[in-house]
């Protein structure tokens, strides 16, 4: 037997299964595959018709009442039904901006780069117009750069803000505003005001509105107005 045959008969046969990876996602790349928010209703480019005399917000599950988020009065196209009440809405009603202190209004600034440490630890909070620490909508991939919570999901500060903080006092003075007298615009006396907010919309609850959805499986980056603070926060939206 020659000297191959000879090594060849006593090395033993193994099997190997090839199992195939994917490569490494680059930030941006419209991945992971099947698209994972296909049973959600498309992102919304343009904000639809609010609910009289209703403040505006920075993010999803951070609206007042029914009917108030996104897709606003005119309902979520899918189902052709509103959010059901507060705390339940499909993102940012407040006009999308990119960057710090550019929001219009009181609650309408998200955060997650540039920032104090107060402003870190209240996304959705700021007391005016230019308080505001960062853009809307907040994207799921957002996190803290400063404060106590630094390294942390903005998105899950900001609801967390909006239950235990901002809804009590909001809530107080909304009731007193649908019972107001005068021509000012204000709360339909009939919208329901709960005292506990709903559970923001699935798949959405435990991250708040992911890169991928908000700008349309990478489709249509210009919906990408929310920017983080490293490669994989904004997923490569930012420049």
């Amino acid at each position: 037997m020659s000297d191959m045959k000879q090594k060849a008969a006593s090395t033993p046969t193994v099997l190997h299964q090839q199992v195939a990876t994917a490569p490494a996602a680059k930030p941006g790349q419209p991945v992971p595959r099947p698209y994972p928010y296909a049973d959600a209703p498309p992102f919304p480019a343009t904000i639809g018709p609010q609910p009289a005399g209703m403040p505006l917000h920075a993010c999803m599950g951070l609206n007042s009442c029914q009917g108030a988020d996104r897709f606003g009065t005119d309902g979520n196209p899918v189902t052709g039904q509103t959010n059901a009440c507060a705390g339940q809405g499909y993102c940012s009603t407040a006009t999308d901006h990119t960057c710090h202190v550019q929001n219009d209004c009181r609650h309408q600034g998200g955060c997650g780069l540039y920032g104090t440490a107060e402003e870190m630890d209240n996304p959705g909070a700021n007391a005016c117009q230019s308080l505001g620490s960062c853009a809307t909508p907040i994207n799921a991939e957002r996190f803290s750069t400063n404060g106590p919570n630094q390294g942390k999901s903005v998105w899950a500060r900001a609801r967390e803000v909006f239950e235990t903080k901002v809804w009590p006092e909001l809530r107080e003075k909304l009731v007193q505003d649908q019972a107001s007298e005068g021509p000012e615009a204000k709360p339909d006396p009939g919208q329901p005001l709960p005292e506990t907010l709903g559970v923001p919309p699935a798949p959405f609850a435990a991250t708040g509105p992911a890169y991928l959805w908000i700008s349309d499986d990478n489709a249509e980056r210009g919906n990408m107005t929310a920017c983080g603070s490293s490669g994989m926060s904004g997923a490569g939206g930012c420049s």
